[in-house]
């Protein structure tokens, strides 16, 4: 802790400087002044973390210092050294907030004990505003992790997303260059829990502190999408390090491995959106099976494809149909909103997406019902159903049979 001394009597600034010096090895003491004007000065100029200081002085008293100092928004915690003859100056510094006071002459005790008081007083008071910062900061964090989703999910067309996302790190998309990274967790059925997840962000972070921003949020349950923001050029080969780097301090450290696709650095709003489907691109060439694989956009394609959401949910569905598949979770697989996906399927397929996700685990009934000999209840589990009752009435509102009656037409025939 730093303190400043302000007392008239030189011996009371040296007799404090030695009790303190030889019984509070917490403390240091950065200055000392004669004055209330020279005190106010090394008080703005150090800014303490506390103030010893009499109260009657030559120039200007204890009370006008300590009240510049609270005007200049200074947060010192102030001690005031009192006599009897000093109470109604103690009193009006208690309506300024002071607190602490010392008495003349002052016992090494009780300045063992006010000062120790004090630091308390301020290590509480650095705790709060250490949660009050982190809470912003959880806050600001969210609110960035929202909007970057809806500039990935609408391909970066919305300009004044870009601007509301940069805005709070004084950045504009006129003046940056961007480069989104998609990150997937390698395994199969690989989930990016709470636990891990929150880890690979201060990774993240770490890995690419050579830029001025990285905004990174959970694009899906084992994707992470990053994007890098820089108000001046970006080498790919930096990015390409960056990430080889993250991937690696991952895997050393908490034993995870990721693969990595990179976009292409682009300027502007739209280059958002467009270095995005890049990387989306670029890692769904991934060989099956492969680990810690980085695969940049440059020179694979001259044009990346459009993003289809609905095709890819088609494709998803019928890979794991056996699975929950709930709006829900598609949501916030494909990082699109329920209501907005809903509407979405129902607009590009002519059906509900739970009528489509009935249909499709029908047919994939129907086939096994042709091709094993599987019983009933266990092909209504392998096509993701788990009241077998529910199945056959299902079964046969959409085929006209019920399974076992659906198999033996389709044996006899």
């Amino acid at each position: 802790m730093r303190l400043v001394l302000v007392d008239d009597e030189k011996g009371i600034v040296a007799g404090l400087r030695k009790l303190i010096h030889r019984h509070l090895p917490e403390c240091e003491v950065v200055d000392s002044a004669y004055n209330g004007v020279d005190g106010f000065r090394l008080i703005e100029r150090h800014r303490p973390d506390m103030v010893i200081t009499d109260i009657r002085m030559p120039q200007a008293d204890g009370l006008e210092m300590i009240g510049k100092a609270m005007e200049a928004g200074i947060p010192s915690q102030f001690i005031l050294l009192s006599g009897y003859a000093d109470f109604e100056y103690a009193r009006a510094a208690m309506q300024m907030g002071v607190r602490f006071y010392l008495n003349k002459p002052v016992e090494e005790e009780e300045l063992q004990e006010c000062v120790n008081r004090v630091m308390d007083t301020i290590r509480e008071d650095r705790a709060k505003r250490q949660e009050v910062d982190e809470l912003k900061r959880t806050v600001r964090s969210r609110d960035q992790a929202e909007t970057l989703r809806i500039i990935l999910a609408k391909g970066g067309e919305r300009e004044g997303l870009a601007e509301e996302l940069l805005r709070p790190d004084g950045l504009s998309p006129e003046d940056c260059r961007f480069a989104c990274v998609l990150i997937e967790a390698d395994g199969e059925g690989e989930v990016l829990r709470e636990t891990v997840l929150q880890p690979i962000f201060r990774h993240i972070d770490a890995a690419f502190g050579a830029f001025r921003r990285v905004y990174r949020l959970r694009y899906s349950n084992d994707r992470i999408a990053a994007l890098v923001a820089h108000d001046g050029s970006i080498d790919e080969k930096d990015l390409l390090l960056a990430v080889r780097r993250l991937l690696e301090q991952v895997k050393t450290e908490l034993n995870r491995s990721l693969s990595a696709g990179i976009g292409r650095v682009r300027s502007g709003a739209e280059g958002i959106g467009e270095s995005f489907e890049e990387a989306r691109e670029a890692l769904s060439l991934k060989a099956s099976g492969e680990q810690g694989d980085i695969r940049p956009f440059s020179g694979l394609h001259p044009y990346p494809k459009k993003r289809d959401p609905i095709a890819e949910i088609k494709e998803y569905v019928a890979a794991h149909c056996r699975e929950p598949l709930s709006l829900a979770d598609l949501s916030a697989r494909f990082f699109l909103s329920p209501i907005y996906l809903s509407q979405l399927f129902k607009q590009k397929t002519g059906e509900t997406y739970m009528s489509y996700l009935a249909r499709v685990r029908i047919d994939k009934a129907k086939q096994l019902l042709e091709k094993t000999d599987w019983k009933v209840y266990e092909i209504c589990r392998q096509v993701g159903y788990s009241d077998t009752q529910y199945f056959t009435r299902l079964f046969e509102k959409q085929t006209g049979w019920k399974p076992s009656e659906y198999r033996r037409r389709h044996t006899e025939g």
